[in-house]
């Protein structure tokens, strides 16, 4: 009985049974992913739910100005990095010169995947070269040079698989900017990225292996046909990864085939119900206006209303943005499991595409064509990938391949859907000099027609990294980032030498993704809450994470908290003087822990008593 109240959670009505739920002791890479789930923010952004404000350039003392430090703890694919670089960029146009010269922002971007940060450090090199290829984002889409190094960019991040000529491109790239280069020559080259020569050895022995998969990976490395049918893109693949979810935990064949077939069927009677609203309605100008620029004029009125019925079912069962997503990429990608290939002004493209023809007059593959002919032409080229492309090396990390004896990374995203969701949010389109073409602004048959041929996923790539690109090159001077190699718990334990080379050993805001869901919040707020700044009249410093691995095992998101503290979210804020900006924090969202002044009142009235902390102290050690 003694035992028993001290291994539950006192002041709170709840009670949580202590978890052994510890996802770090089994391996260091629990889950991998190539890329993230969650939309983009930048760090100057007030999160939502967040007390802690946004940080604007034109609000901030010189002090301030001229210090800031941002940490991406588990950056990933780099998406809240980037985002936070173009909205920087986007303020520092606006504001004085005085200002502009007092502005220093440094950003580090950590992960334990030497993989990982080596591909956000290409790509970022990548974009500042784009940005300096071209001086708009149209020039980049129009002129052959820049646009190649945004074919590379759209595969390198996107793709499994690329085009030969593609592979060429990025070695070369890779190459000339890093492994045929020394750490000083990359010093000198780039000095708005800070590398230590630790992080520096582990990027080159990532892009050696990119360079020469076939000398670094064994079993041997993937063709793409090879790579191409682990990959699930599409919305019918993850139904059958549920299924084999189910099978995974003793689900029998009959019972998996029963609900698959349910779920067919549920799908298959949503589109009956579209179609028989669609069947009675008029259909409006715009309708037939946007039907017949996606199918071509010469769409009868059963086609319209079957691509307005698909568009209605994408909405309702994908979720996807319809705004900034072509029908051809959609369709390239679920026939092929490839990134469909733009030509643009690339005559190496141009030959890539020549054989990708539509209908008998050969039409561009983006429009005027019937969604039959498409598929039909998709389907005569798809030989030609299988032949011709490669696997794009970038996704498959050696590190982890040799600790999964030759597993893959998990392979479930569609870029089509999920580059416009996770990147082109409408904070970061508004960072844009020269955004996406929106068919929903699009007032005359000339504006929709030029907006249907440009809003491509490769186009929005392009775009998108261009501008990334260019605000490195505005703020060259200005912004530091730092790319780090290594577990974040450990981070602090560098501060004197990280001193010593003038790095910032303080954060005024630090995001962790899903880290915690590894190393548990306690470490958290023992070895990360410390790097945080102190609280000041313009910036509120403040940690945040979100859960992703088994969200719904658990009850709430104190349940979560005191699976690794022995604590729930109140005592938490008493131990480690933080508050949770939330004051009903949520398991499913980003939940936010702010820095707080001596004198707050909500931390301030929490204390544990002599009884309380024994027993925290028990629930720890037991």
């Amino acid at each position: 009985e003694q035992l028993n109240y001290y291994l539950h959670m006192p002041s709170n009505n709840e009670k949580f049974e202590p978890s052994l739920l510890r996802a770090s002791f089994q391996n260091p890479y629990v889950e991998y992913y190539n890329f993230g789930h969650d939309e983009s923010e930048s760090l100057l952004r007030r999160n939502e739910g967040s007390n802690a404000e946004s940080i604007l350039l034109d609000e901030l003392d010189d002090e301030e100005l001229s210090s800031l430090s941002f940490l991406f703890g588990g950056v990933g694919d780099g998406r809240h990095a980037f985002a936070t670089l173009l909205d920087a960029n986007h303020q520092y146009q606006s504001i004085s010169e005085t200002k502009q010269d007092k502005f220093r922002l440094h950003m580090t971007l950590n992960d334990i995947s030497a993989q990982l940060l080596a591909k956000d450090v290409l790509v970022l090199v990548l974009s500042y070269e784009l940005g300096g290829a071209a001086d708009s984002a149209k020039t980049a889409l129009a002129t052959a040079d820049p646009f190649n190094i945004g074919m590379v960019i759209y595969y390198v991040t996107l793709g499994y698989a690329m085009p030969r000529f593609v592979h060429q491109k990025m070695v070369e790239h890779i190459k000339r900017g890093f492994t045929d280069s020394t750490f000083e020559d990359f010093q000198q080259t780039f000095p708005w990225l800070v590398i230590s020569e630790d992080t520096w050895t582990g990027i080159i022995t990532i892009m050696n292996a990119w360079v020469d998969p076939e000398a670094h990976y064994s079993p041997d490395f993937p063709s793409a046909m090879e790579v191409l049918p682990s990959y699930r893109p599409n919305g019918d693949d993850r139904v059958d990864n549920a299924m084999a979810g189910l099978s995974s935990m003793g689900a029998g064949n009959e019972l998996i085939g029963d609900m698959k077939a349910k779920l067919d069927s549920a799908r298959e009677q949503k589109r009956a119900q579209v179609a028989e609203a669609f069947k009675s309605m008029d259909l409006t100008p715009d309708m037939i206006e946007k039907a017949k620029y996606a199918l071509g004029e010469d769409a009868t009125e059963k086609e319209m209303r079957n691509f307005l019925v698909e568009i209605v079912l994408d909405q309702m069962l994908d979720g996807g943005p319809p705004r900034y997503v072509s029908p051809m990429d959609k369709l390239f990608l679920e026939q092929t499991k490839c990134l469909n290939p733009e030509a643009g002004p690339s005559d190496e493209m141009k030959e890539e595409t020549s054989s990708f023809v539509i209908g008998k007059n050969g039409s561009s593959p983006a429009r005027g064509s019937s969604k039959e002919e498409a598929i039909e032409a998709i389907n005569k080229y798809k030989p030609h990938v299988g032949k011709n492309w490669v696997t794009n090396p970038v996704q498959i990390d050696p590190s982890y391949w040799y600790f999964s004896d030759g597993n893959r990374a998990t392979d479930e995203f569609n870029p089509v859907k999920e580059f416009p969701q996770g990147f082109l949010t409408q904070d970061v389109i508004s960072f844009m000099s020269e955004p996406p073409p929106d068919i929903l602004s699009a007032k005359t048959d000339e504006e929709r027609e030029k907006v249907f041929k440009s809003n491509t996923l490769a186009s929005n790539v392009i775009r998108y990294y261009w501008h990334v690109g260019r605000a490195v090159t505005n703020l060259l001077g200005k912004t530091v980032i730092e790319i780090a190699l290594g577990s974040i718990v450990a981070f602090g334990d560098a501060s004197s030498d990280r001193e010593g080379k003038a790095l910032p050993t303080k954060y005024h805001r630090i995001t962790l993704s899903n880290i915690p869901d590894y190393t548990g919040m306690h470490s958290v707020f023992i070895t990360v809450a410390p790097l945080l700044s102190l609280k000041s009249k313009s910036v509120t410093p403040c940690i945040q994470s979100n859960c992703l691995l088994n969200t719904g095992l658990w009850k709430s998101y104190d349940d979560y908290l005191f699976s690794t503290t022995a604590l729930g979210y109140k005592e938490a804020e008493a131990v480690f003087r933080l508050r949770v900006a939330d004051q009903e924090p949520s398991i499913w969202g980003t939940n936010v822990w702010e820095q707080v002044d001596d004198d707050d009142e909500r931390v301030g009235s929490l204390s544990l008593s002599h009884e309380e902390l024994r027993a925290w102290l028990h629930r720890l050690f037991l």
